[in-house]
């Protein structure tokens, strides 16, 4: 990494990061404004705030700005970089709607996509990748500003420093197919932990009986004691009754590595039947879990054909959804890992199971889709399986440090969106217009 020989901290890559050079009003030495129109022009200028220099960007009152400043600079390709940013602004501006931070060169680009509260209006971000190729690559740090007629944000400062490799983060998945009664399933999971597995998932009701458990009955206490005696996570369904509720859910249990239950997710979107005939009442919550590998989150079946459970898993930070279910279509898979930007893992009944990543790509099945563009880096290996009498399981190792988009055409900033808050490039969002027609119950 490269150093500063008098402070001992990362060089920043980017000339003028700070903004110490130049006049007040006007734009910093090395920086120089884009648009695509003049009349989309947001506004840059130097400015003092607090006593200290920074970078002022405003919409100028236009709502629909859209603009770019940037600087040159030189990165070597494989390498990985830090950017990082620190900045003020106006209550009616969010980041991820308002701002980009980014990175762009041949062949690649990437940037800032996560904010963090500094205080009361101030926010830090930062990203890392790495940038592809090899040799002296010639690039550019860019901060856009768009789509805010009165918004205002003060930059402090852009940095873009060498730092380490991002190291792989690989998770051993194992979803099953099948039916059968608790002997079955321990020796299911018996063959999941022998073969270290991190992960393994049980479809939908796995039992084959629609009839209600206490979270401490046979079905709980089968996957609390695998996932211990094996140190790994298990997950599977069984309708519950819910003491305090009163009432009955389909409900999926996540346990620990020492067998200790840390989530639950009861089925928002029960099958009508399932809600009309059996009584299995709708939940209320979608949580995502924390594991050592990762963030989870979890659908059950009928879930799958609404797209809410799962986008608001993705915006939560689930890096892999868990989707046991009885049968399902397999289509929807590609749609909503890809939408989301998030793997999936599924476990069934009686359809044929598989494994999504963030791209959208089956791991059984990678190049299926020529439309799909993801880049040359492998996400998954070693996909494998395994009879256990009548029950198919299928393994595969996950990398989850890695989370390309289907359409990634050099990196994050020219890629499909998968499930980020920014990049949605729209004057407003139309979940509420949507809920409007969700209620209307009657006809125009």
């Amino acid at each position: 990494m490269a150093r500063s020989a008098k402070s001992g901290n990362p060089r920043n890559l980017v000339p003028n990061g700070t903004f110490e050079r130049g006049r007040i009003g006007q734009l910093p030495d090395t920086w120089e404004l884009k648009s695509p129109y003049e009349f989309l022009k947001p506004s840059f200028k130097l400015a003092r705030r607090d006593g200290r220099r920074a970078l002022l960007a405003a919409g100028a009152g236009n709502a629909n700005c859209a603009g770019w400043i940037q600087t040159p600079l030189e990165v070597r390709g494989g390498k990985t970089y830090r950017m990082r940013v620190s900045f003020e602004m106006t209550p009616d501006v969010n980041p991820h709607r308002h701002l980009l931070f980014a990175l762009y060169g041949e062949g690649f680009n990437n940037g800032v996509f996560r904010y963090r509260r500094a205080g009361k209006g101030k926010a830090v971000g930062e990203g890392r990748f790495l940038v592809p190729g090899k040799g002296r690559i010639a690039a550019t740090a860019r901060i856009y500003f768009h789509l805010s007629a009165e918004g205002k944000v003060w930059v402090r400062g852009i940095a873009l420093e060498e730092c380490d490799p991002i190291p792989p983060r690989w998770v051993r998945v194992a979803c099953t197919k099948g039916a059968g009664d608790l002997r079955k399933w321990a020796k299911v999971l018996d063959a999941a932990g022998r073969a270290k597995a991190d992960l393994a998932l049980l479809p939908e009701t796995f039992k084959s009986e629609h009839k209600p458990e206490p979270t401490n009955g046979p079905s709980a206490r089968l996957m609390a004691s695998k996932a211990r005696q094996y140190g790994m996570v298990v997950s599977g369904t069984f309708q519950h009754k819910d003491p305090k509720a009163g009432l009955v859910f389909n409900s999926a249990m996540l346990y620990d590595r020492k067998g200790r239950r840390i989530g639950r997710y009861d089925k928002n979107h029960p099958y009508s039947p399932e809600w009309l005939h059996e009584g299995v009442s709708p939940g209320n919550e979608v949580e995502v879990f924390q594991t050592d590998f990762g963030k989870v989150g979890i659908i059950i079946c009928y879930d799958s054909w609404f797209t809410d459970v799962t986008e608001l898993l993705a915006l939560k930070g689930a890096e892999i959804v868990l989707f046991p279910n009885a049968g399902y279509c397999r289509g929807l898979m590609p749609a909503r890992a890809a939408d989301n930007c998030v793997r999936f893992a599924v476990s069934s009944l009686g359809a044929e199971i598989g494994i999504w990543d963030t791209s959208g790509a089956e791991v059984a099945a990678p190049d299926a889709d020529p439309t799909r563009c993801a880049g040359p880096e492998k996400t998954f290996r070693n996909v494998k399986t395994k009879m256990v009498e009548d029950v198919k399981i299928l393994f595969a190792d996950l990398d989850f440090s890695k989370c390309p988009s289907p359409h990634n055409w050099g990196g994050p900033m020219l890629s499909a969106p998968g499930g980020r808050r920014n990049r949605r490039e729209q004057n407003q969002l139309l979940y509420r217009e949507i809920e409007r027609e969700v209620e209307r119950w009657w006809e125009d």
